[in-house]
């Protein structure tokens, strides 16, 4: 089973906190026992055509490792338009309920959203991992294994390989919710993609498209699994790309390290997400958010290089 042969150690553990951070033992348990679970629920066939990894873990897991931002959810897509999100969330909480070397799972239901309570020899985080299941991906997916780090070798078993939302999917996301709200972490999350190689290579066209279509389902939704979000607000480059007072900054000092100052993290943003303002002339008509466009957005949607919905009945 997996965790039965780890080797992990407070020592070891503790190390897994970045020199001189002020992270605290905490982060660094949650970081490990994530490994131990998402291995665990591939093991067990989560994976195997129900959901594809995606989000802020997911980058820091197969694309950033140690020097990416920690994050503490788990968030997934599902493979087909239509699926029981809730049966599924259902699924994985039951599915992680489960104690693997010194990580004991506990998934509870709050408020309608799985949460899991994890524990510990090293240390029992208040905080607690949140489970996301949500629409399916446009893109079909990539598969990618996990970043190497130091505590890796203590584990006893591999780490599989996971198939995850494309780089420029999961970039267009954070650049829609950034239309809406100011999430310090989307922004720490673009700036290092963008300044990062290889992935700093991605297709800015592709993640400028998807993000003007992303923005119209915002706000007006698609169906059967795409519902408008709150307050949702137009694709406007130039008002995106301007100073903001209202960043929210939550939690992106308790797992970033160092944390970033949010004046320069927005300076970075405008910089390398300049080409944002080049939207062709589709593009800014969906960014525009007309209600009337539903039928272009789903053609759109549909001939995306890669999709997955091509043949998928949504409305």
């Amino acid at each position: 089973m997996i965790g039965n042969n780890h080797s992990l150690t407070r020592g070891y553990v503790q190390r897994h906190i970045p020199p001189g951070s002020g992270l605290g033992l905490d982060i660094a348990v949650l970081d490990i026992a994530q490994d131990f679970l998402l291995a665990h629920l591939e093991e067990v066939g989560v994976f195997d055509n129900l959901l594809v990894f995606k989000g802020g873990t997911a980058l820091r897991k197969l694309f950033a490792g140690s020097q990416g931002r920690f994050s503490t959810d788990l968030d997934f897509a599902v493979t087909e338009p239509g699926a029981d999100r809730a049966a599924l969330a259902e699924m994985v909480a039951d599915e992680a309920r489960v104690t693997l070397g010194p990580f004991s799972f506990d998934p509870r239901l709050h408020r309608g959203r799985w949460q899991i309570q994890v524990r510990s020899p090293f240390a029992n985080p208040a905080i607690t991992i949140k489970l996301d299941i949500g629409p399916s991906a446009w893109l079909d997916p990539d598969v990618r294994a996990f970043v190497h780090y130091p505590a890796q070798a203590q584990y006893g078993f591999t780490l599989p390989m996971l198939p995850v939302v494309r780089l420029e999917e999961i970039l267009s996301e954070k650049i829609a919710r950034l239309a809406r709200s100011a999430t310090a972490r989307d922004a720490s999350d673009l700036v290092w993609v963008a300044r990062t190689s290889p992935h700093s290579q991605f297709s800015a066209s592709t993640v400028r498209q998807l993000a003007a279509l992303k923005v119209w389902v915002d706000n007006h939704g698609l169906g059967p699994d795409w519902f408008p979000a709150i307050s949702p607000s137009p694709l406007d480059p130039h008002r995106w790309l301007t100073p903001r007072d209202d960043w929210d900054d939550e939690q992106i000092g308790l797992l970033a390290s160092p944390p970033p100052e949010i004046t320069a993290l927005e300076a970075d943003l405008h910089t390398l997400y300049a080409w944002l303002a080049d939207l062709t002339e589709t593009e800014a008509r969906f960014a525009r958010a007309d209600a009337g466009d539903r039928g272009l957005v789903i053609q759109a949607i549909k001939g995306l290089s890669r999709s997955r919905l091509k043949d998928a009945h949504i409305w």
